[in-house]
């Protein structure tokens, strides 16, 4: 525990430290201007939470955890900008440590745990969680709320799984995509769990009703559903919006996804893996679809909520593709063949050149963020794994 404490905190910290560079601009150290330059008489987080206590939009009247939490916070003197980012952050390093127990639940090696953790603090949504456009506000509460549902699942912990799947569902109501996923989990407990399942339900709704009553809302379904089934033009209105919605959803699960899919076809994958995995594609499948159709696909973070199933295998799965390749010394080994080596390049150029193409940020700044670089950084590790997986195969067959 003390390790996985000392890398959450150092991870985090690396996060935080990310955000405040004066080489580009975020969310945390904009100041008092608003996304777009325009002059404000408080502090652009000030204003972020405003519009949330305020409901300016159907969908955060619906989710004030966090700002009740941020308000929470500012009753005992901190700041409002720094109680966002005490509690982001916060949460986050617990969300870490959630999954570094998760994976040990499922039986990851110690080595392998404390990689599952590292990989969730070094995903683009939530290394760079408060960069344009990503705007992460609620998650760190979904994120660690979901986890903890999840592992009182695996243990049998029905009680903890409802309540805090509850608090995971009134944070983001999208938490219920995760539930499809969460049943097949427990379908061999199905008859005894169903009702650990239904009563979140039950509970949301109930909150949902006291929050839009408080709040004197009127047709808020209608409302909301109004806003968003304009979405899939924003998303894919022009070539330009196609490449940017495709490109960010390639950066948030591309590479999580190739190396989860090895890991379910390895020999090395447990049962509980498998669950695990074919978990992941179902809640992966509903979310892309809701996020594509019914929300904006630049903010990426979106797309990652089926990493929450995801996270806690990638210890595992990264040490699976090591193996594959002959160990991390030998992963590279493929360029000492000539006609390998060159093929690598071509394609790795290429992608580069592909991804400047076509991922063509419609807000924001270019170089105020790394998108271009992590993403074109994550498709050269896949092409890595293929490429190196190919050359031990061949060394394999030749020794033979």
């Amino acid at each position: 525990m003390k390790r996985s404490l000392l890398l959450g905190l150092a991870l985090t910290a690396f996060s935080l430290a990310l955000h405040f560079l004066p080489i580009w601009e975020t969310m945390l150290n904009r100041g008092p201007e608003t996304w777009d330059g325009q002059p404000l008489p408080h502090d652009y987080i000030e204003q972020c939470i405003q519009d949330h206590r305020q409901g300016a939009e159907i969908a955060f009247a619906r989710r004030p955890l966090t700002t009740w939490s941020i308000d929470a916070l500012t009753t005992i003197g901190l700041p409002a900008k720094t109680a966002f980012i005490l509690l982001g952050f916060g949460l986050f390093l617990l969300a870490g440590l959630l999954i570094h127990r998760i994976a040990e639940q499922l039986g990851a090696q110690p080595g392998e745990a404390l990689i599952a953790q590292a990989a969730f603090h070094l995903s683009p949504t939530v290394l760079f969680a408060w960069f344009d456009p990503l705007y992460t506000y609620d998650e760190p509460i979904q994120y660690a709320a979901l986890l903890v549902a999840l592992l009182a699942l695996l243990r049998g912990q029905h009680v903890i799984f409802s309540l805090s799947f509850t608090i995971a569902l009134i944070a983001r109501e999208t938490s219920v995509l995760l539930l499809p996923g969460l049943v097949w989990l427990a379908r061999d407990t199905r008859r005894r769990s169903w009702p650990a399942f239904v009563a979140p339900l039950l509970l949301f709704a109930l909150f949902t009703y006291w929050i839009i009553e408080r709040q004197g809302i009127t047709d808020p379904t209608l409302a909301d559903l109004g806003g968003r089934l304009g979405f899939i033009t924003f998303n894919f209105g022009t070539l330009s919006m196609a490449g940017e919605s495709l490109c960010y959803l390639t950066l948030a699960l591309a590479l999580p996804s190739f190396l989860l899919y090895r890991h379910g076809r390895s020999d090395a994958s447990s049962p509980a893996d498998r669950a695990m995995i074919q978990a992941f594609w179902i809640t992966l499948v509903l979310n892309t679809l809701v996020v594509l159709f019914a929300a904006k696909a630049r903010e990426a973070r979106l797309f990652a909520l089926p990493m929450i199933l995801g996270w806690p295998l990638l210890g595992k799965a990264i040490m699976d593709e090591l193996r594959r390749a002959g160990g991390i010394g030998s992963i590279l080994s493929f360029m000492r063949q000539p006609l390998l080596a060159i093929a690598f390049v071509v394609k790795a150029v290429v992608l580069s050149i592909a991804v400047y193409r076509f991922f063509s940020l419609s807000t924001g700044i270019e170089q105020d963020n790394l998108f271009h670089e992590y993403l074109i950084a994550e498709l050269l590790l896949i092409l890595v794994c293929l490429y190196a997986g190919k050359y031990r195969k061949r060394s394999k067959l030749h020794s033979a």
